[in-house]
């Protein structure tokens, strides 16, 4: 542990080697102090010859309080590479070119395993995390798994399938994992709509069904985000649509949640923006602009967002483009670097490359503008800012340098013709990048050109390209990235010891605490069972988000069924009916709500006579906007309107409740009416149970069982005879036998007495193992301005096998 010698003015660096009892072994680290708060620390132990401080005299409280501030001054351990853009967001690497040079054949080639996918792995603690695809056929799925970064040996990896999305498998695993230093923890976003906790060694601490529960959309293009730790939150972002929480707020949107990172639970939601246009994936970077820590992003509403960190409250936007916006901004103090492909919302020009000032930025359109290039095409690879420079490169792989105050152009060079992945830059201007067809390119920014130092071109696989869609990290003098068959370590053959300065975010401005100007209730978004008890708290926060902690509120309730026995403690009603709405808090001249959904446990029955017509079954997942409560021969049914042709309201994946344990049987009445014409048109219809569909066919006239539908992983059909205008009682049972699971159906008209025998069955030897049921229609025949074939629901019933 060095120290400097008291009354040196001006910034001082001190590195400390701290033994990690979880590896024991020394980590550098190099922190920035000011000079009298160092004096003041070391002055006891201050050598006159060598300056230097000895751990063994150090007093254990003194030590723990230095090895604190260092956590708070750094946010990763020595050079480590903790989430997909770098410890400090911006793609940039505090250390020296760990090499200039490889070869697939063995120059500074440290290890090289057969660990291939399209994602950007993080190096945390010794580990290097990734999430990849696994498996084949009945057995494909997604994995995170966890590799000795200096041996790429394989320490763990945790496996769960993929469901409920349209995504298909040559795009899984696209996401990135994210660490949390503090804790060891890891993150990942799994393409079936997952997030897990997971521990340093692999096992599930929490997680939630982002899809089941959220209703996150995924579309079918592999745009999903990739979380980010921040604080004690976990913030991830996602496109959802149509759910029923009976809040009158129906609309669709693009949706940031923080977590609580340690529990999972709901922190705070906020939807900034308008309607969606595309599903996206630009990540949120975090920093504090005008003393307030923000986090921003791009949305995909075509704006980029400033929001409270702590509160998710929109603090600014600026409206960039017409369509979704994909990479993630840079930012440099307060100066925010942001870059699309899409026409731009102030000219026809397609694409820009934009400098905004985060502290003049508003609502006003083009209010904080510093710089722009308009018609640069850069909408797939998030830019990197280092060294004063911003580099940034376009769809057809061209990689741009700009200056990043004034944003003239350095210079440009071509890296190959597609690229999706992102640069890396070096403290000394080495630039690592992978482009889509195979190629590995490590470049020197030389001022006023590029010079290309080496280029790798991976020999084809058979027919097949070696793409490289992730991008390279570089953490403790090795280089590492993936292809689409193999992840690699660069290095030489002794690491070399950089240590690297970590500056702190800039300090936010404290204001007047005796008047909070935020109040939140937490958890913000909840389910219950009836009758299940759940405490509430309210949490203040002053004009700049900074939290000020709980206290006292007037607590009320609105449209949920239940009600609050002493202040904060909610309580709902013991009925077994599904109920959704809000808490209320109030104190302070200030007004906060949580979401509440009550979700009956099984058995269930709903024949839905207890809704109000018109309106949705409330809490349900999937259902607002396209679905209503009808009266259909001589009952009150749900009704799936087919009034639109766009997918995401043609399909509706309906769930009922949160994921349960597989073992339990869905049943249902259903009915299809075809869309009138000279040739009739029936839309599908169907069950959900455990990630797994039961579906009529209605161009084919088959049943079907099946998985992840894209591929399919597991399906199975059968010839059934069906008509529209008909009532059907539909059964889907799911049984765990072991490792493997039985999936069985059967269909009959509902006046005729229920068949003994099962219909339709399949094995799955890689079983869903839980999943939330549900109902199943995709609506057909529908055109603008003429409706399709509608479906109609009733006798809805989910009960446990015995």
């Amino acid at each position: 542990m060095s120290c400097v010698t008291p009354g040196f003015r001006g910034r001082t660096k001190i590195l400390f080697a701290f033994v990690d009892s979880r590896r024991l072994k020394p980590a550098a680290r190099t922190l920035e102090f000011i000079p009298m708060s160092v004096a003041r620390v070391c002055n006891p132990c201050v050598s006159p010859v060598e300056n230097r401080c000895h751990i063994a005299k150090w007093d254990r409280v003194l030590l723990n309080a230095l090895i604190i501030l260092a956590t708070l001054a750094t946010p990763g351990r020595g050079n480590d590479w903790p989430s997909w853009r770098g410890p400090e967001q911006t793609g940039m690497t505090r250390e020296r070119a760990p090499v200039t040079s490889w070869s697939t054949d063995g120059e500074n080639l440290v290890w090289k395993v057969p660990v291939g996918g399209r994602t950007t792995p993080i190096v945390m603690d010794g580990r290097l995390y990734a999430i990849t695809p696994t498996g084949e056929n009945k057995h494909l799925g997604e994995r995170v798994i966890c590799l000795d970064a200096d041996t790429g040996q394989t320490l763990w990896e945790h496996k769960f399938n993929v469901f409920h999305t349209d995504i298909v498998e040559a795009r899984l695993g696209w996401t990135a994992v994210v660490g949390d230093p503090e804790t060891g923890n890891v993150y990942a976003h799994g393409t079936g709509g997952e997030l897990f906790c997971l521990s340093r060694d692999g096992k599930v601490l929490w997680k939630q069904s982002l899809g089941e529960t959220f209703a996150r959309y995924s579309g079918y293009g592999g745009r999903l985000q990739t979380p980010i730790v921040d604080e004690d939150r976990l913030i991830i972002s996602y496109v959802y649509i149509l759910s029923n929480w009976n809040t009158g707020k129906r609309k669709s949107g693009h949706r940031y949640v923080a977590f609580n990172k340690h529990t999972g639970q709901v922190e705070w939601w906020s939807q900034p923006g308008g309607k969606p246009f595309d599903t996206t994936y630009s990540t949120p970077v975090i920093t504090v602009i005008n003393g307030r820590r923000l986090l921003i992003a791009g949305n995909a509403d075509g704006h980029v967002y400033g929001m409270s960190a702590r509160t998710g409250e929109r603090i600014w936007s600026f409206k960039l483009a017409k369509r979704g916006l994909n990479t993630s901004v840079v930012v440099d103090g307060k100066y925010v670097y942001v870059t699309h492909s899409e026409e731009n919302h102030s000219t026809t020009e397609m694409g820009s490359v934009v400098c905004l000032d985060g502290s003049k930025v508003g609502d006003i359109t083009d209010s904080g503008v510093v710089w722009r290039h308009d018609g640069i095409t850069a909408g797939y690879s998030s830019p990197a800012l280092a060294n004063g420079r911003l580099y940034t490169v376009t769809n057809s792989a061209n990689l741009l340098c700009f200056d990043a105050r004034t944003g003239k152009q350095y210079w440009k060079h071509k890296l190959g013709r597609v690229m999706k992945g992102s640069p890396v830059v070096t403290a000394d201007g080495v630039i690592y990048a992978g482009e889509v067809n195979g190629r590995f390119l490590i470049l020197r920014d030389a001022g006023d050109h590029c010079e290309e130092l080496d280029v790798e071109q991976f020999a084809p696989r058979g027919e097949t390209v070696v793409d490289i869609n992730g991008s390279p990290i570089v953490a403790n003098g090795r280089v590492y990235f993936m292809t689409a068959y193999d992840t690699y370590c660069l290095g030489t053959g002794e690491r070399l010891s950089q240590a690297v300065t970590i500056p702190p975010l800039a300090p936010e401005i404290a204001v007047d605490s005796s008047r909070p100007a935020t109040l939140h209730v937490v958890p913000m978004d909840v389910i219950l069972a009836p009758g299940q008890q759940l405490s509430f708290v309210a949490k203040f926060f002053d004009a700049n988000g900074r939290a000020l902690g709980t206290g006292e509120a007037k607590w009320s309730v609105h449209g949920v069924a239940g009600a609050f026995i002493k202040p904060g403690l909610f309580v709902p009603a013991s009925d077994h009916t599904y109920s959704a709405g809000v808490v209320r808090a109030e104190a302070q001249g200030l007004t906060g709500e949580a979401r509440v959904r009550i979700s009956p446990p099984l058995p269930i029955q709903e024949s839905f006579d207890g809704m109000a017509l018109g309106t949705q079954p409330p809490g349900w997942i999937g259902v607002d906007l396209r679905t209503e409560i009808i009266e259909k021969d001589g009952s009150r049914v749900l009704h799936k309107m087919a009034k639109s042709p766009s997918a995401p309201y043609s399909r509706m994946r309906s769930f009922s409740g949160s994921p349960v344990t597989a073992g339990y049987t869905v049943q249902a009445d259903l009915l299809a009416s075809p869309r009138a014409g000279r040739r009739p048109v029936l839309s599908d219809m169907g069950l959900i149970n455990s990630r797994y569909k039961l579906i009529l066919l209605g161009y084919e006239k088959r049943l079907r069982l099946v998985s992840y539908s894209p591929i399919p992983r597991v399906q199975v059909e059968e010839p059934y005879e069906w008509n529209g205008d008909a009532w059907y009682r539909a059964k889907i049972s799911v049984d765990l036998q072991g490792d493997t699971a039985l999936v069985r159906g059967k269909v009959w008209l509902r006046e005729q007495p229920e068949p003994a025998d099962w219909m339709i069955q399949m094995i799955d030897p890689n079983p869903n193992r839980e999943g939330s049921p549900g109902l199943y229609a995709y609506s057909k025949g529908t055109r603008p301005g003429k409706p399709g074939s509608s479906v109609f629901f009733d006798n809805y019933q989910v009960t446990r096998n015995e």
